[in-house]
C-alpha cells in the first residue's frame, strides 16, 4: 500500500541533497577568499583595469569608441606615476636621476620603520637592503 506522502518525502530527500552540496560548495569558496585577502594584505598595490564605452554619432552614423586604460592602486591611496613620468625617468634620465623608490609599511619589523622599494628598469619591484 502507498502512502499519500511517498512524493513529498522524495522531493523532500532530493531538496536536502541539493542543499548539502551547494553549502559545501559555497564553504570551499570562502577559504579561497580568504587566501585571496591574504594575498591582498601582503601586496598593496593591484593594477586596476578600467574600460569605458562612448558612443558618438558621426556623419548621421552610430560609432562606439572603448578604452581600456590600466590603473595603479594602492591600499594606501598612493597610485603610483603615470606611464608617461616612468616613461621619461626610464629613457631620458642621466646617471643622476635617482631610481623610483617608494616608502612600504613593514608591520613585522621590530621598530615598525618602512622600508623602501625601488622600480628597476625591466619594471620589477625589488626590495632596497
Amino acid at each position: 500500500m502507498k502512502t499519500p506522502y511517498t512524493g513529498f518525502i522524495f522531493t523532500l530527500l532530493i531538496l536536502i541533497t541539493v542543499i548539502i552540496i551547494f553549502n559545501t560548495a559555497l564553504g570551499n569558496h570562502i577559504v579561497r577568499d580568504k587566501t585571496k585577502s591574504q594575498w591582498l594584505n601582503e601586496n598593496p598595490c593591484m593594477i586596476k583595469i578600467i574600460t569605458t564605452s562612448i558612443e558618438e554619432e558621426i556623419n548621421g552614423q552610430k560609432v562606439t569608441t572603448i578604452t581600456k586604460e590600466e590603473v595603479l592602486k594602492c591600499k594606501d591611496g598612493y597610485d603610483g606615476p603615470n606611464y608617461w613620468e616612468l616613461f621619461a625617468q626610464f629613457y631620458y634620465a642621466d646617471l643622476t636621476t635617482p631610481a623610483y623608490c617608494r616608502q612600504y609599511a613593514r608591520p613585522d619589523h621590530p621598530f615598525k620603520t618602512p622600508g623602501m622599494i625601488c622600480l628597476s628598469e625591466k619594471g620589477v619591484w625589488e626590495v632596497v637592503k
